[in-house]
């Protein structure tokens, strides 16, 4: 088996062991998301048929990934029942997320040209009114009672609007729609939108009620579990695209070449 399907299945695996534990709240294996984005970073360095561009631009972007997610950065380990979501231990994420965006951007600068498309242009168009509809109803639903939305997901505007920017640069650019839905999963998953809250373990006791800070985002967010599904759903579909696109604009040239 090539290197990058046994890398491809063990981010598979690794990630599905993430998603048990988080919906859980009883980890199963407290790295497994940093591992899952590591072996994704893998199976983006050594998959046949990439562009080198992009190939480098997922890798780093895997990798700045795993680190934002490693465990252990939550400084507080319990929280009351009242008290806000657990804050990034380390201010070095942000730099994180903009390494991240970088290595995108480059991937998706890296996808071949494809001739100018009108139905792409306005199927763009149309997506993108999508998107801003979508980030006005997120804000006006923080209106709503508490704990129906994040209370964390007020600083991720930025990286939403990136997200979407090069989803519809990859459509228009490239017609890449593959690459073009993963990074849209990746713009909802980042927007932080959340179920009602509660939804698996019941209203909060009164008192001074502890949780573990896994359980407690699981019940107070109920997103993290749905964004994470996102996140990893959105790195298959990326890569699956970025080959893609490259697999048919070699056909294309070959099939314009003389004597072909």
């Amino acid at each position: 088996m090539r290197p990058h399907r046994l890398l491809v299945a063990a981010a598979a695996l690794l990630a599905l062991a993430h998603l048990v534990g988080l919906w859980y709240a009883q980890p199963l294996l407290p790295a497994a998301q940093a591992l899952a984005w590591c072996a994704l970073a893998g199976a983006a360095l050594t998959a046949p048929g990439l562009p080198a561009r992009a190939r480098y631009g997922l890798t780093v972007a895997g990798l700045a990934v795993a680190v934002a997610a490693r465990p252990g950065r939550d400084d507080r380990k319990f929280l009351w029942a009242g008290e806000p979501p657990v804050e990034p231990g380390w201010t070095g994420d942000r730099l994180l997320w903009a390494v991240v965006g970088i290595g995108l951007a480059v991937a998706v600068a890296a996808l071949p040209r494809r001739a100018p498309d009108r139905r792409r242009t306005a199927i763009a168009v149309a997506l993108g009114g999508l998107a801003v509809l979508l980030a006005v109803a997120r804000d006006s639903a923080a209106l709503l009672p508490p704990y129906v939305l994040p209370p964390e997901a007020a600083d991720v505007l930025p990286a939403y609007l990136v997200l979407v920017v090069l989803a519809l640069v990859a459509l228009v650019r490239s017609g890449a729609v593959p690459v073009t839905l993963g990074l849209g999963l990746a713009a909802v998953a980042a927007l932080g939108v959340a179920l009602p809250a509660w939804t698996w373990g019941g209203a909060p006791e009164p008192g001074l009620t502890f949780y573990s800070a896994e359980e407690y985002r699981v019940r107070v967010t109920g997103g993290g579990f749905w964004a994470d599904l996102l996140g990893f759903l959105a790195a298959a579909l990326v890569l699956a695209g970025c080959r893609w696109a490259e697999r048919v604009h070699r056909r294309a040239h070959g099939a314009a070449r003389p004597g072909s």
